[in-house]
């Protein structure tokens, strides 16, 4: 055999071998992650219970025969409930628009095959500050609320399950 065959007949060999390499290593690789689609059954970590809410001006006078408020005391709770659904309201109406416009980039990403970590942080960014205003204006109002309260009644009330003491994460 000439030495142009031999040089020939090896490369073709070795051509041969690297499209078999590539071609095998291509099969291998793992599809990147994708965001789960609605039909296809998501397994999430088990999260810890959910902190429950301060209460508001409006629970605690729902409450008032089993707290025995005093007239004063109702007086004062209407007035603050007044106060807290308005701004209430106020901010839940806020949150309406971003959480409307997330929720729509959400289902975009999903169909185009995914958004990056970063995108989600910077598009969620508005929705999380007013969510993060919401809850502490509502403990705000809790606090002030509770605090019409005498200390038997917020023994009784926390015998009820309701949640008195401040119960900000952030602390």
């Amino acid at each position: 055999m000439s030495p142009r065959v031999r040089y020939l007949s090896t490369t073709v060999a070795l051509v041969a071998l690297a499209a078999v390499y590539v071609f095998w290593q291509g099969r291998l690789e793992r599809p990147t992650p994708r965001l789960p689609t609605a039909s296809a059954p998501v397994m999430r970590p088990a999260s810890p219970a959910p902190v429950p809410l301060p209460p508001t001006a409006r629970e605690i006078l729902d409450r008032g025969v089993a707290l025995d408020l005093s007239d004063h005391q109702g007086i004062r709770l209407r007035a603050l409930d007044r106060l807290w659904t308005s701004e209430a309201s106020g901010l839940e109406a806020a949150i309406r628009g971003p959480e409307a416009e997330f929720s729509t980039f959400m289902i975009a990403a999903r169909e185009s095959g995914g958004a990056s970590m970063q995108e989600i942080q910077s598009r969620s960014a508005e929705l999380r500050r007013l969510s993060a205003l919401l809850r502490e204006r509502r403990q705000q109002h809790s606090d002030v609320a509770v605090g019409l309260l005498a200390d038997w009644q917020r023994q009784r009330l926390a015998k009820a399950g309701v949640a008195t003491g401040d119960t900000r994460r952030d602390r």
